[in-house]
C-alpha cells in the first residue's frame, strides 16, 4: 500500500528537480528507475551519508542522496591513529543493502576502489585557485590530506606543471579518478561562513575555522557568486 501510495504521488509532481543531486557511490545510469525508495541505503550507512530529497525535488523526491557540505561519503573507510583510512566492511554499505541494484555492490579495497572511478562516480570536484589557500598562500592542503583516494583522485602536484617556490602542497584533482564523495568538498575552509563572521559576530568558528580565517576573508573578496564555495567542490558530471 506504501509504494502504491508513493507511485500516485510522485505522479502528480515535475519530472526533474533543478538541484545538483549527488547520489550513493555506485548508483546506476537508470537509478531511478530501479530506486523502491525503500530506505535501506540510508539505513546501512554508518556515516549518516546518505539522506532523502523532499518534495520540492520532483519525482526524485524519497530517493537518497549525498550532500558533501552536510555529511560527505567516507566510502565505508575509518582512519586509525597510524593516518591510515582502513574498511570498515568487506562491501560499501549502501550497494550491499539495495535489494534492487540501483546501487551496485562494490568490494571496499582501497585498490579496487582506485581502479572503479566510473563504477563509483557521484561526481568530479572541481578546484578554484584562485580562493585556495594552498594555491595563494603555500598553506592549508586539507583537501589532499583528507581525500579517501590521495595520491589517486587528489594529488599534492600538477603532474605536468612546474611550481616555482612552492614548499606546500598545490591541490590537483585527478578527474579520471576523483569519484565526488565529498570529502574536499567538507574539510575545505574557504566557506561563506568564515567570511560573514567578520561582520556578524553571534557567527561561533571552530578552532579548525579560525585558524584560516584572516586568508579566507582575503579571498572571498574576490569572487562576486558564492555560490561557488568552498574553494573545491563537487560537481554533477553530465
Amino acid at each position: 500500500m506504501k509504494q502504491i501510495t508513493g507511485a500516485f504521488i510522485v505522479g502528480f509532481l515535475p519530472l526533474h528537480s533543478k538541484r545538483v543531486i549527488l547520489r550513493p557511490p555506485g548508483a546506476t545510469r537508470d537509478f531511478l528507475e530501479r530506486c523502491i525508495r525503500c530506505g535501506k541505503c540510508m539505513e546501512a550507512c554508518p556515516y549518516d551519508s546518505i539522506r532523502f530529497l523532499d518534495i520540492t525535488s520532483g519525482a526524485s523526491i524519497f530517493t537518497p542522496y549525498i550532500d558533501p557540505l552536510k555529511t560527505p561519503c567516507y566510502l565505508c573507510q575509518q582512519r586509525g591513529h597510524d593516518g591510515i583510512d582502513r574498511p570498515i566492511s568487506k562491501y560499501l554499505r549502501c550497494g550491499e543493502a539495495c535489494p534492487t541494484g540501483a546501487i551496485r555492490k562494490i568490494v571496499n579495497y582501497k585498490d579496487v576502489l582506485a581502479r572503479l572511478p566510473d563504477e563509483l562516480k557521484m561526481g568530479v570536484s572541481v578546484l578554484d585557485r584562485r580562493i585556495c589557500l594552498a594555491w595563494q598562500y603555500d598553506s592549508c592542503g586539507e583537501c589532499y590530506y583528507n581525500c579517501p583516494l590521495k595520491d589517486k583522485a587528489l594529488r599534492d602536484r600538477p603532474p605536468n606543471e612546474i611550481i616555482e617556490g612552492a614548499t606546500g602542497v598545490r591541490p590537483y584533482v585527478d578527474p579520471d579518478y576523483c569519484v565526488g564523495c565529498g570529502m574536499c568538498n567538507y574539510v575545505c575552509p574557504v566557506k561563506k561562513k568564515i567570511a560573514d563572521s567578520y561582520m556578524d559576530r553571534s557567527i561561533k568558528l571552530t578552532y579548525f575555522e579560525q585558524r584560516y580565517a584572516a586568508m579566507v576573508r582575503n579571498l572571498i573578496g574576490r569572487i562576486d557568486d558564492y555560490s561557488k564555495l568552498p574553494a573545491i567542490r563537487v560537481v554533477r558530471i553530465p
